[in-house]
């Protein structure tokens, strides 16, 4: 279990997490203040969190396989 990709523990995954909760604080940040700035603001960090994920996945989709090596 400790090679498990979508693990809490792992960096990358505590950074998307983290950038899921500011979308939501600001979805409802935006149905408060009826302003659509919250949302906006929310979005890039939460698009900019989710990058070190993205470059680990990626990573990892274009590293051999072990299989592969043999």
């Amino acid at each position: 279990m400790r090679h498990f990709l979508f693990s809490p523990n792992r960096r990358p995954m505590r950074l998307y997490l983290l950038g899921l909760a500011l979308i939501f604080a600001g979805a409802w940040a935006m149905a408060e203040s009826g302003s659509m700035l919250p949302m906006a603001l929310a979005s890039s960090a939460g698009l900019m969190l989710s990058v070190p994920l993205l470059r680990q996945l990626i990573q990892r989709a274009l590293r051999p396989s072990v299989s592969k090596r043999r």
